[in-house]
């Protein structure tokens, strides 16, 4: 079966490829479709030739996957615990209103056996409903201040969603270089480490010749050397 070398996959080749390759790693709260439409324009942008570089491809969108999930939890985390202060806070307030409601019922209790206090009625009622507007306008509002303060109290969360981030990303650069390693030709590859090797075992021939050839400057002294015993008679 011939392979095809500089075209790329048809869709339906790649669609079987991407089919032997099992289900992606998509939670049940992801949409699976979001997956397959990053896959096919990654796919579409690098344009793979056969099965190799289709793997590395699967690796590399499914790594840019899990950190876009990491960065998206890590948003969510911050939210989660902003709203559940805002309910603690909200239930702490209810409790305290709650509490002083059952005062200002007694009074109101003492009222009806004596002669009423329209005035002190009314406050009561006032009072009543600026505790319900209270503990409402808790829930309603979340505040870039109560996510500085969520984002504080998880902190150590958001490290390890990071780290989750650094190694997820490491293993999507990895899988861009060995796609480009294996297009480049294990050929290729083969030939330029040879010619490496030629190249630095010549270079090594070339300076253990240069270190046992004769040095002319010694000669050259033993020639003057003789030539003065020859002058003195010698």
């Amino acid at each position: 079966m011939a392979m095809k070398n500089n075209v790329g996959l048809s869709e339906a080749e790649l669609l079987r490829c991407l089919a032997l390759l099992g289900p992606p790693p998509i939670l049940s709260s992801e949409d699976r479709k979001d997956f397959e439409e990053i896959f096919r324009l990654v796919a579409q942008c690098v344009g793979p030739r056969n099965m190799v570089e289709v793997i590395y491809l699967w690796h590399f969108v499914c790594a840019s996957w899990l950190i876009k999930r990491y960065g998206r939890h890590a948003a969510v985390s911050i939210e989660r615990q902003a709203q559940e202060t805002l309910k603690f806070q909200a239930e702490r307030a209810k409790l305290r209103q709650q509490r002083q409601l059952d005062r200002e019922n007694k009074e109101v209790e003492k009222l009806v056996q004596t002669p009423a206090d329209v005035a002190h009625l009314v406050r009561l009622e006032n009072n009543f409903d600026a505790m319900v507007t209270e503990t409402d306008a808790i829930l309603e509002g979340t505040t870039e201040r109560d996510h500085n303060k969520a984002l504080q109290q998880g902190i150590v969360l958001q490290e390890q969603y990071n780290a989750l981030i650094i190694s997820q990303t490491a293993i999507r650069n990895e899988s861009l270089r060995q796609l480009e390693l294996f297009r480049k030709g294990l050929g290729q590859m083969a030939s330029e480490a040879t010619e490496k090797i030629l190249e630095g075992e010549c270079t090594e021939v070339n300076l253990l010749h240069e270190a046992n050839a004769p040095s002319i400057a010694a000669s050259e002294i033993g020639n003057s050397d003789d030539v003065g015993s020859q002058n003195r008679g010698e």
